[in-house]
């Protein structure tokens, strides 16, 4: 995550942010990328049931035996970084609710650790 990504998703009107600790306690390996039609912040969906976009997820070819017999699967679980969003944010303030909100008490992405999950529908595979 580097600081040249963030301004399209950083603090907006009624966000309160906090400084992050100076190290993190773990790392994750990337498996992956998944490709998106979404660019900014506000125009991601809240839910993935709210959009009929096609998304595609580009393996690292290291991991590309780990997709054998997965064509017999109709959906996955996918877990992903959402690395642009910000991960100092303690209090929001959502357009859909128009009042402050601590970031526990939402789904946003931006989160101190923004982990997200989506149980996605397997529509094909082509090479990794």
């Amino acid at each position: 995550m580097t600081d040249e990504r963030k301004p399209e998703f950083g603090i907006r009107d009624g966000e309160v942010a906090v400084d992050l600790p100076a190290q993190a306690d773990a790392g994750v390996y990337f498996l992956g990328r998944i490709r998106t039609p979404w660019t900014e912040r506000k125009d991601c969906p809240k839910n993935a049931r709210e959009s009929d976009a096609t998304c595609t997820i580009d393996l690292d070819p290291r991991w590309v035996e780990g997709l054998k017999d997965v064509a017999s699967c109709s959906h996955l679980v996918v877990l992903y970084w959402m690395d642009r969003a910000p991960r100092n944010l303690v209090l929001q303030k959502p357009a859909q609710y128009g009042v402050q909100r601590g970031t526990f008490s939402l789904r946003s992405p931006a989160r101190p650790n923004p982990i997200a999950m989506s149980v996605v529908k397997l529509v094909g595979i082509e090479g990794n």
